[in-house]
């Protein structure tokens, strides 16, 4: 990737992704160096659009944000839920939650796609049937649903914990 790349620029990252990404490169042990051989982005380019102070940052490309994230295993789609879903979070809580993120993320990725498709099937839409409304609804569906699943596999291991407890 160049660094006179012509894909558009992100004059304003929240620092919330840039932490996300710094995160990220801790967790995983992954050093400037190596992250600017993944991406194909100078170690000093790098380290300036990463830089700890906000005002020293330079601007970065969405061809090199999704090569940063890319490279450390995630996409912007899930970067961006991770941001948002975590963000009232103790940092020391976000571990817990990558596998919800993960979970919502393939959800969500072909959701749209997935969903023209059988409105397709169905013929006839002229794009009024959907309501705005229905987000608050079919939202509350999902995690109460979600919920329900957590729930039960929590009883599962509840159950197997106590017949093991017997066996002792």
């Amino acid at each position: 990737m160049s660094e006179a790349s012509e894909s558009l620029a992100i004059s304003t990252i929240d620092p919330d992704y840039i932490c996300l990404i710094r995160d990220m490169m801790a967790a995983s042990a992954t050093p400037h160096r190596s992250l600017s051989e993944k991406t194909g982005i100078s170690k000093s380019r790098l380290g300036r659009i990463l830089h700890r102070n906000p005002k020293k940052r330079l601007r970065m490309t969405v061809d090199e944000l999704e090569g940063i994230l890319s490279a450390l295993g995630t996409n912007i789609l899930k970067a961006f839920l991770r941001t948002e879903a975590l963000r009232d979070l103790d940092p020391s809580d976000h571990a817990r939650y990558e596998s919800v993120i993960d979970l919502v993320g393939e959800i969500v990725k072909d959701l749209g796609q997935e969903l023209v498709k059988t409105l397709e099937e169905m013929g006839g839409l002229d794009g009024t049937e959907p309501q705005p409304h229905w987000v608050g609804i079919l939202r509350k569906g999902w995690i109460e649903d979600i919920s329900k699943a957590v729930a039960f596999v929590m009883g599962r291991r509840t159950v197997i914990s106590a017949r093991d407890e017997l066996w002792r």
